[in-house]
This record gives structure tokens, C-alpha cells and sequence, in this order.
């Protein structure tokens, strides 16, 4: 089954299509805005994304620029529904030839289904279940971590803490970019000690299947590194 986003500010196209879609099988996720969407995306993993470029609150432009920036959403393939008029206009959307497709307003249920279809058949690359860099272990479907000492679940947002530090082994990332890409905050907008508190949470759940081994490392000023 393919989970597919479903971004549409107008509840009754929105609604119609995703009922029409869920009965043909598809999991579908209705957010009501792109900013919705996005804190959706933190715990969630899609195989597309479907954006009606009427949503109020961000240009189909704004979107995908947050969206690629996830390293698990970047390669996600984007249906855009747009006004009939803007469907042949250059760059009226960040479309990614061979990638992503639009689908022109008004249009039928069938049609959309039918384009998803085609959209997803060659293109979905599943992610591997498993994340692991030297002997941790993160099950992406149970969010567990794993070590020598054992298994812990993760709460989401821990979960997704881990994964971001776990797929950048050897690089340190700032607390400003952890806001940014695990929270969802815009730039300069967060708190360090959100990633502070989650951290020493974090560290405590590690400390119990490392056998106490330092697994992500502090560096003053700098940020953080994963030490495994």
C-alpha cells in the first residue's frame, strides 16, 4: 500500500479526492495546510505528495524548497493540482522533469488517481527498515534503536533525531539545523534548548544499549556528532 500526503486548503475537493483514492487503496493523509503538511512529514513517511497550490499559507515553490531539504522526502515524486490557466505556464510550479507531474483545476477523481498511478509505478524507491552505522541498529518501522546492550523504543521525535545524526555519521550538525530539519521550525525561529532537553532524553535511552559507551558527541559551540 502507498501512503500519499494530500495537501489541500479547499475540504471538499480535498475530501472527494481522498475518499475516491483510500477506496482504490491508497493510505491517504489530508493536511489542511503546507505548514500542517510539513510537521505531518517529522513522523510520517510518504511515497508521494499531492499539492493543491490553493492552500493559503505557502507558494508550491516555499513547499518544495522544505520538503527536498528532508533527506527522506527529497526524492518523494509531487502531483501539483493548478488553476487551468497556469498548467502550460513556465515554472509555475517546481516541477522535476521524469520526477514530479500537475494535473489542471477543475478536475475528475478518476484523473488523479490515474496520474498518481503512473507517478508512483517506476519511481518509488523503498526506504531500507534498517538504519544502522557500526553496531546501532534503528528499525524504522518499530522506532527502536539497537545496540550491544539491547533494544529501546524512541519516542517520534527522538526517533527522528537519531535518524538525522545516524545518516550523517562523522558530521557535526548544529542545534540551528536540528531545529530546522527535525522540528520543522524556520530558520532562526526555534530554541537550542528544545534539542538540549531532547538530547539528554535521547543520551539516556542510548546509555541503556551502549553499556554506557558515548554515542553522540557535544562539541562546545559547534554542535553535535555521532561518535559510533
Amino acid at each position: 500500500m502507498s501512503t500519499v500526503l494530500f495537501v489541500s486548503g479547499t475540504g471538499n475537493v480535498g475530501q472527494s479526492a481522498c475518499q475516491h483514492l483510500a477506496a482504490k487503496g491508497y493510505d491517504v493523509v489530508l493536511a489542511a495546510t503546507a505548514t500542517e503538511a510539513l510537521r505531518s512529514l517529522h513522523t510520517l513517511m510518504v511515497d508521494a505528495v499531492i499539492f493543491d497550490t490553493a492552500v493559503p499559507d505557502m507558494s508550491a515553490h516555499d513547499f518544495c524548497h522544505w520538503l527536498r531539504q528532508d533527506p527522506r522526502c527529497e526524492d518523494v515524486p509531487t502531483l501539483f493540482l493548478v488553476p487551468a490557466a497556469l498548467r502550460w505556464l513556465p515554472d509555475s510550479v517546481p516541477m522535476r522533469i521524469g520526477r514530479d507531474t500537475l494535473v489542471g483545476k477543475p478536475f475528475l477523481c478518476s484523473e488523479v488517481e490515474q496520474t498518481l498511478k503512473r507517478l508512483l509505478g517506476p519511481l518509488t524507491t523503498p526506504i531500507p527498515k534498517t538504519l544502522t552505522v557500526g553496531d546501532l541498529s534503528l528499525d524504522r518501522s518499530l522506532f527502536a534503536l539497537s545496540s550491544e546492550g539491547g533494544s529501546v523504543t524512541l519516542t517520534p521525535t527522538e526517533f527522528r533525531l537519531m535518524e538525522y545524526i545516524m545518516e550523517r555519521p562523522g558530521t557535526v550538525v548544529t542545534a540551528e539545523e536540528l531545529l530546522e530539519k527535525v522540528w520543522g521550525f524556520f530558520p532562526h525561529t526555534g530554541s537550542g534548548d528544545i534539542v538540549r532537553s531532547h538530547m539528554r532524553n535521547l543520551r539516556r535511552k542510548i546509555a541503556k544499549v551502549a553499556r554506557g559507551r558515548e554515542v553522540i558527541r557535544t562539541l562546545p559551540r559547534r554542535g553535535y556528532r555521532l561518535a559510533a
